[in-house]
C-alpha cells in the first residue's frame, strides 16, 4: 500500500492496518492512503493573494531595474567622455610646426596672361 502526505512525499507500507497511525517524517503530517483525496493545508484564496503581492513586487522591481539600467547607460557615456578628456590631457597631440603660408606668385609686369591673348 502507498501512503501519501500533504507535503507531497509518498511512502510504501506492507500492511494496511497501521496506515492511520503513521506520520510523515519530513513534515509530521498524517499519512493517508494515496487513493483518498488529500486536501491542501493552505487556502487557495491565500495563495492567490500571495501571487498578486509577488506580481506587484516583481513589477516594482522591474521598473527600478529599468531606471537603474538607463542611469547606468548615461553614467557609462559620461565616464567614456571623461576618460577621453583625461587621455587627451595626458597625451597632448604632437606640436605641428606650421610652414608659412605660400605667397601667391604674380606674373612679372612685362608679361601678359595667356587668357588675355584671345582674339575677339
Amino acid at each position: 500500500m502507498i501512503l501519501a502526505c500533504v507535503c507531497g512525499r509518498r511512502f510504501r507500507t506492507q500492511t494496511e492496518s497501521d496506515s492511520r497511525q503513521r506520520s510523515c517524517p519530513q513534515c509530521g503530517g498524517a499519512l493517508v492512503p494515496e487513493n483518498e483525496a488529500l486536501v491542501p493545508a493552505i487556502d487557495i484564496n491565500v495563495l492567490i493573494e500571495q501571487m498578486k503581492v509577488l506580481r506587484d513586487e516583481l513589477v516594482a522591481r522591474d521598473r527600478q531595474l529599468r531606471r537603474a539600467q538607463a542611469e547606468t547607460t548615461v553614467l557609462r557615456a559620461e565616464l567614456d567622455q571623461l576618460r577621453a578628456r583625461n587621455a587627451a590631457a595626458q597625451n597632448p597631440p604632437p606640436a605641428v610646426t606650421e610652414s608659412p603660408a605660400p605667397v601667391p606668385r604674380e606674373l612679372p609686369s612685362n608679361r601678359v596672361p595667356l587668357f588675355a591673348l584671345r582674339d575677339p
